[in-house]
């Protein structure tokens, strides 16, 4: 503040990330700034390169993709986003619209006003495609496209359930009558969808998990809210089920069956919707489109990235630039993991 510059704090979110870390692994992190609790080794503060400013080009504007553009840009290098929505966010706007979890939207909205600040290029509602990223002449890109949610776990009726993003778009409108939710993620979606599916009036709600305890990735500050919740609205809980299949009734209903794999039995139930969140698979097309031009065919060094050391790998001489791809457009991942993905990647660059 005394620099003049209050509008650029990075704000707390509540997320209680920061608590839920102790607790899990001894250290304080926070969900959104993967410098703290990695000060020696991660700067808070980033510095501009003393090397020869870059273009770079980053394709999504979720948590990954507003961070490594917010990167890039602190270090001076010419930045273009794409991003296919009209508004920034990703997943992570589907999580806070949550009302009980809106201020997690600020890890959003903190990013993008900082890539205004560094003069990043924000082409917003712009489904990029390999032309569009070519036509930048960059000497980086940056694929931080996400994922989709994956269904395809089902041996049947994968067409017939709905998704927890139905839920938290609201795309599953007004839903009544008895809802089934499978969770094998264990995180914050399902748990998210339960508690929106609660204000539904009507509604009766059996949350399904082949663990046996709720949501273990959700931590010890966070699950109350749920819990009380679940307790509020007498959502059932059945743990150690896997769902195998959902088919139609005769009277428009879904039959789902359910199988314990300690009794090797199965059992049905019957209702109104089946919800499932079984994580994302990468939205992984322009990355691939992209390889055969890369220099290091989306190659990764992993060695560098673990020690905060530039990319370096070529292995194709007549590549224009270099390729990487971070967050979910990877493999399904927490909002920490994104951006902690995003900041060392580009950090060094």
């Amino acid at each position: 503040m005394t620099a003049g510059q209050e509008d650029r704090i990075r704000p707390c979110v509540g997320a209680s990330y920061c608590l839920d870390a102790i607790y899990d692994s001894g250290d304080t992190k926070c969900i959104h700034n993967p410098a703290v609790g990695r000060e020696l080794h991660v700067p808070h503060l980033i510095s501009p390169t003393i090397g020869r400013r870059r273009k770079a080009v980053v394709v999504g504007g979720g948590p990954a993709g507003l961070e490594a553009a917010r990167v890039l840009g602190e270090r001076g290098h010419d930045v273009v986003l794409f991003e296919a929505g009209d508004r920034p966010g990703g997943q992570l706007r589907l999580a806070a619209s949550n009302p009980r979890r809106a201020d997690l939207i600020q890890i959003v909205d903190w990013r993008l006003a900082e890539c205004e600040h560094l003069g990043v290029d924000l082409r917003l509602g712009t489904y990029a495609e390999a032309d569009d990223v070519l036509a930048e002449h960059p000497d980086l890109v940056i694929v931080a496209t996400g994922g989709l949610p994956d269904r395809s776990f089902l041996t049947a009726g994968e067409d017939l359930v709905s998704d927890t993003w139905d839920v938290m778009t609201g795309s599953l409108r007004r839903p009544r009558g008895e809802i089934l939710v499978y969770d094998d993620h264990g995180g914050y979606p399902a748990m998210d969808a339960v508690e929106v599916l609660t204000a539904s009036p009507g509604v009766r709600i059996e949350y399904v998990t082949p663990e046996r305890t709720l949501a273990p990735d959700v931590g010890s500050m966070n699950s109350p809210a749920y819990l009380r919740a679940f307790a509020k609205h007498d959502v059932t809980t059945t743990l150690a089920r896997r769902l195998r299949s959902v088919r139609r009734t005769g009277d428009g209903r879904l039959t789902a069956t359910l199988y314990s794999e300690y009794t090797e039995a199965g059992t049905e139930r019957t209702v109104d919707h089946v919800i499932v969140e079984h994580g994302t698979l990468p939205n992984d097309e322009l990355y691939v489109g992209l390889l055969p031009g890369s220099a290091n065919l989306g190659e990764v060094d992993h060695r560098a990235l673990l020690a905060y050391e530039r990319q370096s790998v070529v292995r194709n001489e007549a590549g224009r630039y270099q390729l990487f791809r971070i967050g979910d457009a990877v493999a399904a991942r927490t909002v920490h993991a994104a951006v902690y993905d995003a900041l060392r990647l580009c950090l060094p660059v």
